[in-house]
């Protein structure tokens, strides 16, 4: 899956910041040419490699997607695969959950 174009999608959907009828409740995406930048930031690579951010609650929770396009919010500080949590089987499903900007 192409994270950026499908957070480009989100982008121009008007997904941008809003309030979430999951956990976290808040969402933040991240602009497609920070996805880089903010992964390699927040140790993605080393603290849950098998996993991509894209976004965050606006307080300790990231969002991110693993390989098979599933969304997860994983926590900033104290990051580690285990502590993955589910919140959606596609980022697709995940715009069910989501306010769109106004």
């Amino acid at each position: 899956m192409d994270i950026k174009l499908k957070v480009k999608e989100l982008i121009a959907e008007g997904y941008v910041e809003g309030e979430l009828q999951v956990d976290p409740l808040w969402y933040i995406i991240w602009e497609p040419e920070e996805i880089e930048q903010f992964n390699s930031e927040y140790q993605f690579s080393k603290y849950a490699p098998e996993f991509i951010g894209f976004g965050e609650s606006g307080s300790n929770e990231l969002l991110a997607v693993n390989d098979k396009g599933e969304v997860f919010t994983i926590p900033a500080i104290g990051m580690e695969s285990q502590y993955a949590e589910k919140i959606a089987s596609s980022i697709d499903e995940l715009k069910q959950y989501m306010e769109k900007t106004i």
